[in-house]
């Protein structure tokens, strides 16, 4: 038989997380014909997406906004007949004049975007397409720095409380420019062709929360287990070699040839292969990691961010806040960058703040009272770790092309905001361009009808 004919067999998989880019992987996956077990160390799916309800309300504690590059979320939600509103208007909240005004468009004015469009098709022509790799050495400078060399510092006048606001980082504190640029491409300003998507002229997002959509595709899977936690990982090392991979110990287990061995406290878990959809770091205590694993780990930063869901009365309402003040400088670290006043029937709002975990609770008292309102209860906090990255020397020095390197080795790969950035939509592209490269459709599985993204225009003619 030709072998670029060859029967493809179906292969059994594991992945470890069930956030956006594990279950997008998980969900490809499985319609490939591919058999698939996802383990969750939280109770519920949804990773960064958590939902929770508070007095009749559902509030989403991190990612929930989708903008009109939100092509592959909006195939989801389409596909899963999931129900879609209009986000809550944006402003920025001068806090010493205790005064709201729109996000500035000054990327508008003085050919700003004509020069950011020009540079963007000579130098990183790639950034709108999945994965970070084809543009980090680009924009491995630092965002400030690069802003500067390139006559753009109105991006940073437009963009820049709301990539702070949404825990990317401060743009003083030497973040690569890669991110910055990322999160400014997905606003989807910058393309400047005014689409429209799922009906909605601006950001839109989910009813019922952002969980809702999670939780569905995770109860079309056939074999998600929340509340596993994982205590060890072996993985076959190849070349022909009968057994397990024992590289901690030296030792040889098993009987099989190839695949992987997930250990968890509720057994083990055998695979063909092994998705891994949290940050190399994260896994490394449970890993048997080769070197350049352990090195690409080390690498890896994060930020500490911070979501408080409280009932707060005297506030400015009805919109996304971003803070000026806060989301200036990293000197305002551990104050409150926005917060997010979604129901006007509700005094609960989601604060979100980076810093220490014992500094937020107090701080947020604190920045409340000095916008003339008040905290009357807190009713949770949840601290992420949030935005897996690396600094700019790295990015120049190839670290995300050292990550791609690692796709498939070990029976090994990797999703999720580390490859993809920590943007949902990201995330999910990422995952399922992987799934589609590196797991073919199994012989006989019949092709999926995908329902593609209803435009406003279109919504109109019908």
């Amino acid at each position: 038989m030709d072998a670029s004919h060859a029967p493809v067999p179906s292969r059994s998989v594991v992945v470890i997380g069930a956030g956006p880019g594990g279950l997008a992987a998980a969900r490809e996956l499985e319609r490939a014909g591919h058999r698939v077990t996802v383990l969750e160390e939280q109770d519920s799916v949804a990773g960064k997406c958590q939902s929770v309800s508070v007095d009749g309300h559902t509030f989403d504690l991190g990612g929930h906004i989708c903008t009109n590059r939100y092509e592959r979320t909006a195939q989801l939600v389409t596909e899963l007949g999931v129900e879609t509103e209009r986000t809550t208007r944006y402003r920025v909240l001068d806090v010493a004049a205790r005064t709201a005004v729109r996000q500035s468009m000054a990327f508008l004015r003085d050919g700003t975007l004509r020069r950011y469009q020009a540079l963007r098709e000579r130098e990183f022509p790639h950034i709108g397409e999945p994965g970070l790799a084809h543009s980090a050495r680009a924009l491995a400078a630092p965002v400030s720095a690069w802003l500067a060399e390139h006559g753009l510092e109105a991006m940073a006048e437009s963009f820049g409380t709301g990539y702070t606001a949404a825990g990317y980082g401060y743009l003083d504190d030497d973040v690569p420019a890669l991110y910055f640029v990322k999160y400014a491409e997905m606003t989807g300003l910058l393309s400047g062709d005014g689409r429209e998507l799922l009906g909605h002229e601006g950001d839109f997002t989910l009813v019922g929360g952002f969980a809702t959509l999670w939780r569905r595709i995770a109860e079309e899977l056939k074999d998600v287990r929340c509340g596993v936690r994982v205590t060890s990982v072996e993985r076959h090392t190849g070349g022909g070699t009968d057994g397990w991979a024992g590289r901690r110990t030296g030792a040889w287990t098993g009987g099989r040839t190839g695949g992987v061995r997930v250990h968890t406290d509720a057994g083990p878990v055998t695979a063909d292969d092994l998705v891994l959809a949290v940050p190399l770091d994260r896994i490394l205590p449970v890993l048997d990691a080769t070197a350049e694993e352990r090195d690409v780990a080390a690498r890896i930063r994060s930020n500490a961010y911070h979501t408080v869901l409280a009932t707060a009365s005297g506030l400015p309402e009805n919109a996304f806040y971003f803070l000026d003040r806060h989301t200036a400088t990293r000197e305002a670290s551990g104050h409150c960058v926005s917060y997010h006043h979604r129901y006007p029937d509700s005094d609960v709002r989601t604060f979100y703040s980076y810093g220490r975990p014992e500094e937020v609770g107090a701080l947020l008292r604190e920045d409340v009272a000095g916008l003339g309102g008040r905290v009357e209860e807190v009713h949770l906090q949840r601290a992420w770790a949030f935005m897996p990255h690396f600094g700019g020397a790295d990015l120049a020095g190839g670290v995300l092309d050292r990550l791609d390197a690692l796709q498939g080795r070990f029976h090994t790969y990797h999703v999720g905001g580390l490859p993809a950035f920590e943007l949902v939509e990201c995330a999910v592209a990422h995952a399922q361009d992987l799934a589609r490269r590196h797991f073919p459709p199994v012989d006989g599985t019949p092709p999926v009808q995908e329902d593609r993204p209803v435009t406003l225009q279109e919504e109109q003619q019908t």
